[in-house]
Parts: C-alpha cells; sequence; structure tokens
C-alpha cells in the first residue's frame, strides 16, 4: 500500500511540521500544514519556585511528559535531578536543549508506559545512568494544563512525593476561513491527529466524510471520539513514525 499521491494534514507548524512533511514526502505524500493548535509556556509562581527547588536539588528527579515542556526549563539551570522522559521525541527535545536523560519508555510512550518503565528501570526500561530508582523518591512533574493525573497519580501510589505542576498551555489557533473551505472540499485525504487538543481543535470544521483520521495511539483515539471524530487509523505507539507507518498501511 502507498501514501503516493495522497494530501495529509499537519497540524503543527515549525521544525516539526517540516520534519512530518518530510517523512509523507518520501512515502510520495503531500504534507499541508494547517496549525491548529500551539503551546505557551507558563511563568507563574508556581513554576518559578519549582524551577527554583530543582536547580537546588529539591527534587529527585524531573518527569517531562512533552517535548513543549523544554520550553519551560532554563536551559541555564543545572538540573541536579535524574530526568525521565514519556518518549524518544521528548527525550530529543530535552538532549537538544542539553539536558540528560535518563530514563525512556521501551515502546509504550504514555503515562502509563512511563509509570511502568519506572518500576522497571535497570531491567526493560532504558536507564542510561541509572539502574535502580529509590523509593521514595521526590518528583516533580511539569505538564500541560490538559494532561490527565494518570502519571502524578501513579508516582504517588507508589510512594514517591510528587509535585505536579503545569507548565505550558495548550492554545488552539485560529484558521482562515479559506483554509476552512479548503479542509470542507476535500483537500486534504487525510488528516494527523496527535492529542486530544488537535482533535478538539479539528473537529471544528466541516470535514468531508472520506477523509481518513489517524490518531497517534489510543488515547488520543479516544478524545477523538468525544469530540465526534472517528478514529480510522489508530498508531500502535506514540511515535509519529508508528503513525505514518500505520496510514501507509490502510491508504
Amino acid at each position: 500500500m502507498t501514501l503516493a499521491g495522497r494530501t495529509v494534514l499537519v497540524p503543527r507548524g515549525g521544525s516539526w511540521g517540516e520534519r512530518v512533511c518530510d517523512l509523507l514526502a518520501e512515502r510520495g505524500a503531500t504534507g499541508w500544514v494547517v496549525p491548529l493548535v500551539d503551546t505557551r509556556p507558563l511563568h507563574t509562581a508556581q513554576v518559578r519556585g519549582a524551577l527554583d527547588r530543582l536547580a537546588a536539588g529539591g527534587y529527585d528527579w524531573l518527569v517531562v511528559t512533552s517535548a513543549a515542556t523544554v520550553g519551560v526549563l532554563d536551559a541555564s539551570t543545572d538540573v541536579l535531578a535524574k530526568v525521565a522522559a514519556v518518549g524518544p521525541a521528548t527525550a530529543a527535545a530535552l538532549e537538544g536543549a542539553g539536558f540528560a536523560v535518563d530514563l525512556v519508555p521501551e515502546s509504550d510512550f504514555s503515562a502509563e508506559g512511563l509509570l511502568q518503565a519506572w518500576e522497571l528501570a535497570g531491567i526493560e526500561a532504558v536507564s542510561r545512568r541509572a539502574s535502580a530508582i529509590p523509593s521514595p523518591s521526590r518528583v516533580l512533574v511539569l505538564h500541560s494544563e490538559l494532561a490527565r493525573d494518570t502519571l502524578a497519580d501513579g508516582l504517588s501510589e507508589r510512594g514517591h512525593w510528587v509535585d505536579s505542576v503545569v507548565g505550558y498551555r495548550v492554545e488552539e489557533l485560529a484558521v482562515e476561513g479559506a483554509t476552512a473551505a479548503d479542509l470542507a472540499a476535500g483537500r486534504a485525504d487525510a488528516a494527523l491527529v496527535t492529542s486530544g487538543s488537535v482533535a478538539k481543535s479539528l473537529a471544528r470544521f466541516d470535514l468531508p466524510a472520506a477523509m481518513t483520521i489517524a490518531c497517534l495511539g489510543p488515547v488520543t483515539a479516544q478524545d477523538a471520539a468525544a469530540v465526534g471524530l472517528r478514529a480510522d487509523v489508530v498508531a500502535p505507539e506514540r511515535t509519529i513514525e508508528a503513525l505514518i507507518r500505520a496510514l501507509e498501511d490502510v491508504s
């Protein structure tokens, strides 16, 4: 099966959107970048206090659930804590900003997967500097205001002291009327839905019935269903490469 000749809606711009368009082009598809959401780091008193404690060694672990969180961190801060990332894309963003990453799940790049990796650190998880995680640990979890409590609650249930801090906000972007008309007219054969916020934003539009909705993992598929979008394709793991492969398999 092939994506050749297909047009795929890419819901974010910037370097991420360019990379996704390149991946699609390798398969003969055209990426159509329509930025639906953006992230904005928050610099609240709670965030500043947490970052001050982080720099002072007040936490054993920093848990990062999205590449967007990297914008919250001060690159000049000496992070004394070990760092856990929810997946390889988040780990790459952290490392690109100069932060060493100690723990990444091997396959399930979700809150549940990170909890499992936490339990199996040094055995089944990718642990680069430490083979075990003492309990209780002092853990800072930086997340979006839309994040579920799965990770923070799971760590607390495992006996850790958790400071759960909203570090960034997801904002829905305005879309020009001409772009909305192109969507309704079927310019895109498929749309990549990478998060619940993207699903909510996409659901604003009059979409053609023939458009294939490709969701990044089962949680995103559930979020899409909650706003009235069907999930035609669900990536088995939360990477953009897996999502494009899954879309290719049904095209």
